[in-house]
């Protein structure tokens, strides 16, 4: 359960930094972007572009690469699951003739998609690091204000996304704890990747249960100060756009347009050297 420790997708991370404070919205908005341009994009010079700026931002809003590295390691088994699926189904030249279905083709698109899920982990992970799961709440709220006229309860999406963002790093200190109290009536959670599945198991029932009972405690406390959704409330804090947030956004939106020509140059000259 070494992961649990490594993960820090979702934690606010206290620090003083240009990014830090940036408007939410234009971080949101970078993150959006690098999402669909890690979905929209199928190119290694875009790919290597983009982990290059993510690597600068995580640098600048004082994280490190080292955080970068945790985020990825956290998710080790999903990219190695990702990897080893795409190298044993995809068709082309086989690696050997004892193992006929793992193909070099499959093995680099293996690595590709893997690669794609690091880097919207990564974005996902420096946006929620940088910004506060309020601000995330009150930058959501405000960017899905022009579709309440079609009756979508924005302020309650919101609400959701904030809470949501509050209780994983509450329930990942929940697990550590049930983790600590299993190992010491004898649980071992070490081993080949079957005997930690199975590990898992005496972790994820009492960790459903305490999830469910904050939700629920979480419900009273809502109930019982009166809260009824956005109607008559006000914000304690208003987000303010200033020029320091124009240029962020310029920056972000002058890298993004950089990633899409690095994409549209490096197809040309694949095509032009096939």
């Amino acid at each position: 359960m070494r992961m649990l420790a490594d993960l820090t997708l979702g934690r606010y991370i206290v620090a003083d930094s240009p990014v830090h404070r940036l408007d939410p919205r234009v971080k949101m908005a970078g993150a959006v972007g690098v999402l669909a341009l890690v979905i929209g994009l199928q190119s290694s010079a875009a790919y290597l572009l983009l982990s290059l700026l993510l690597l600068v931002v995580a640098g600048v809003a004082h994280l490190g690469p080292l955080f970068v590295l945790r985020n990825i390691l956290s998710l080790r088994w999903l990219l190695v699951v990702v990897f080893v699926m795409h190298g044993l189904l995809g068709t082309g030249r086989p690696v050997t003739t004892w193992l006929p279905w793992v193909t070099f083709e499959g093995l680099a698109t293996g690595g590709f998609f893997a690669w794609r899920v690091a880097l919207m982990v990564t974005g996902a992970g420096i946006l929620t690091a940088t910004t506060s799961p309020v601000d995330l709440g009150d930058a959501l709220e405000r960017l899905l204000r022009p579709f309440a006229w079609l009756r979508l309860p924005v302020h309650e999406l919101a609400m959701i996304a904030v809470i949501a963002l509050r209780f994983v790093p509450t329930l990942l200190e929940e697990a550590r704890r049930i983790m600590k109290a299993q190992q010491g009536r004898g649980a071992s959670f070490e081993g080949g990747l079957v005997a930690k599945a199975r590990g898992a198991l005496p972790i994820l029932v009492p960790l459903f249960a305490s999830a469910f009972r904050r939700a629920d405690e979480l419900a009273l406390a809502m109930d019982a100060r009166c809260y009824r959704g956005a109607a008559g409330r006000t914000k304690y804090v208003e987000l303010r756009f200033d020029a320091r947030d124009a240029v962020a956004l310029a920056l972000i939106l002058a890298s993004l347009a950089g990633v899409i020509a690095a994409a549209r140059i490096g197809s040309l000259v694949l095509g032009a050297w096939a």
